[in-house]
């Protein structure tokens, strides 16, 4: 079952939201929400603030959500691990998400709960034709920033593995498109996601 959402009303209505309104509410993280059911796959909805986190980033320090805040948007990825084919397949997909000019105004996030070694593994898989990824590739292994997006697949045995999930956030942190995904082999065409960053609004002119 797909559960995506973009265009129509709901996405209009969406872009209405603005960033005084968008400051008013809570920007609840992973330790705010442990009481939380793990799985609620329509908790972060289009229009709302998608809860902050920090995580290790693959190379070395961590990458904090609302650092991008008034900079860039942000595409961000769930994938459910180094060992998943399909995931594997997307990633490699999504080398080509972002051209050089979207590059300048979004950032592509991957989150699994891979540790070090794993996200390692995932990169040389998707690396075997020479051609590295450029994104970031971040580990929750507590798989706790999926609990808290409410994506955790119940199914997944003790690993904690995610539902396969993509959103779109725009510069307030605001979700404006995402796609949750209950069937593992499915996951939204590049062509998707860059069609949701493209209606974002753009940068103002320096």
């Amino acid at each position: 079952m797909r559960i995506a959402v973009f265009a129509g009303s709901l996405f209009v209505a969406a872009l209405l939201v603005t960033p005084a309104l968008a400051q008013q509410r809570p920007a609840l993280g992973p330790t705010d929400g442990r009481e939380m059911a793990a799985t609620d796959i329509d908790r972060v909805a289009i229009g709302q603030r998608a809860p902050d986190f920090t995580l290790a980033r693959m190379g070395g320090g961590t990458t904090t959500l609302s650092s991008f805040r008034g900079r860039k948007n942000v595409v961000l990825v769930f994938y459910r691990g180094f060992w998943c084919p399909y995931c594997i397949k997307q990633l490699t997909g999504m080398r080509q998400l972002l051209d050089a000019e979207m590059k300048k105004e979004t950032e592509l996030l991957v989150v699994s709960v891979d540790d070090s070694t794993g996200t390692q593994k995932t990169v040389a898989r998707i690396s075997a034709d020479g051609v590295a990824p450029d994104f970031g590739f971040l580990s929750d292994p507590d798989h706790t920033v999926i609990a808290r997006y409410g994506i955790l697949n119940p199914n997944g045995g003790s690993r904690g593995i995610p539902h396969p999930a993509t959103y779109v956030i725009d510069r307030e942190g605001v979700v404006r498109w995402r796609d949750i995904e209950t069937d593992y082999k499915i996951r939204p065409a590049n062509e998707a996601v860059v069609t949701a960053v493209r209606a974002l609004p753009r940068a103002a002119s320096r």
